[in-house]
């Protein structure tokens, strides 16, 4: 069936599971105002402080590009746009246009990546190279399909096309991982490390049924076996996967169908909410078993990117705002949205200086997924 029968197949078992939840109450819902302009501020910042990072430069002279980092630069590509269209701006941001046209270069050079004139995100040994690869094609995939579909088109645009082809080029074909993508692993939680694999192969997932008009069961035979590795690898690896990585499967499945059924979409749900703070806001330590390299205890409080990622997952599973709980979550965004525009996490692998460039990796993500929450 297709997504639309998908979604209302879906949604009566949502409804279903909040029907005996008080409806939210006006000091929950729109009563703390947070700051578009702001948002924006912190975000663009980031971003340019980001391509000024010479560790992240890849590549020679015109060449020259700019990893594109899971915690600053594709959050970022996912939310600028839809913050623009919020505040009303009509050109994208000086950032978005230098990422989307990084991300056309490397795109169209994909097999001379590996060539000191483009270079990979790493190339250290032939282990990281494939990773740098995997890696890379699903953020290319995603962040274009995002672009096409805020811009409205009717199908994927001839980038999107060939972002798509390198991605499923390089989708593992046998083995025990089949159906997902190498990705990078550096014993960075939570996404560059061993279990970023599946946030990766469930971004994979968001991508393939997000560009408009790209993916129609039956139509390609081709595609429709890559993306079935895809389903069986997503579907067959669960059981294994932390809350945060979960996360990551109930919104592929709200764009890819016959991943989850109702019920057990259902039960995801309330895996989530049951890890709701009092505040109304999450923790992200809370969304996996996390371990500081430093030894220092987790951060426990409500943060901003668990938050954020929650409400936003939630809401494109057809939770209703109209739902207490997640009227308070959001409420906890609104009212916690710092001087500086962002909205701030710890880190989950050591305790860091949030006032340093590295420390506020994190809050760039948080910032982006809070956006992304409050813009439903």
């Amino acid at each position: 069936m297709g997504i639309k029968n998908f979604t209302r197949a879906i949604i009566p078992c949502v409804l279903s599971l909040f029907l005996t939840t008080a409806p939210a109450s006006a000091d929950d819902a729109d009563t703390v105002n947070w700051s578009k302009e702001l948002a924006g501020k912190y975000l663009d910042g980031r971003a340019k402080e980001w391509f000024e990072y010479s560790s992240a430069d890849r590549g020679q002279e015109r060449n020259k590009t700019s990893c594109v980092s899971c915690h600053t630069l594709a959050p970022y590509a996912l939310a600028r746009p839809v913050l623009r269209k919020l505040t009303g701006a009509i050109q994208p941001a000086a950032y978005e246009n230098q990422l989307i046209d990084q991300i056309k270069k490397r795109v169209e050079h994909w097999k001379e990546l590996d060539a000191e004139k483009f270079g990979l995100l790493y190339s250290f040994n032939e282990q990281k190279k494939k990773e740098s690869r995997g890696t890379e094609a699903v953020f290319d995939s995603l962040i274009l399909a995002r672009l096409d579909r805020e811009e409205g088109r009717k199908g994927p645009s001839d980038l999107t096309r060939q972002a798509s082809s390198n991605l499923w080029q390089v989708q593992v074909a046998d083995g025990d991982q089949k159906g997902s993508w190498e990705w990078l692993d550096f014993g960075y939680e939570p996404w560059e490390s061993k279990g970023g694999r599946y946030w990766g192969a469930a971004l994979a997932a968001v991508a393939a049924g997000t560009a408009p008009g790209y993916y129609a069961p039956g139509k390609s035979t081709h595609l429709d076996q890559k993306v079935e590795l895809l389903r069986s690898y997503l579907r067959n690896h669960l059981a294994a996967q932390n809350l945060h990585n979960r996360l990551g499967m109930l919104w592929a499945s709200t764009k890819l169908e016959n991943l989850l059924k109702g019920e057990e979409q259902r039960k995801l749900m309330q895996a989530v909410f049951d890890k709701q703070q009092a505040d109304g806001g999450w923790s992200l330590s809370s969304l996996g078993t996390y371990a500081r390299r430093d030894g220092t205890p987790q951060a426990t409080d409500s943060d901003g990117y668990a938050t954020g990622l929650v409400l936003h997952v939630l809401q494109t599973a057809g939770v209703p705002k109209s739902d207490a709980r997640l009227a308070k979550g959001l409420s906890w965004l609104r009212s916690h949205q710092t001087d500086t525009g962002a909205w701030q996490t710890s880190s989950v692998n050591k305790k860091r200086n949030p006032a340093t460039h590295i420390g506020k990796f994190m809050s760039d993500a948080a910032t982006a997924y809070a956006v992304l929450a409050l813009s439903h």
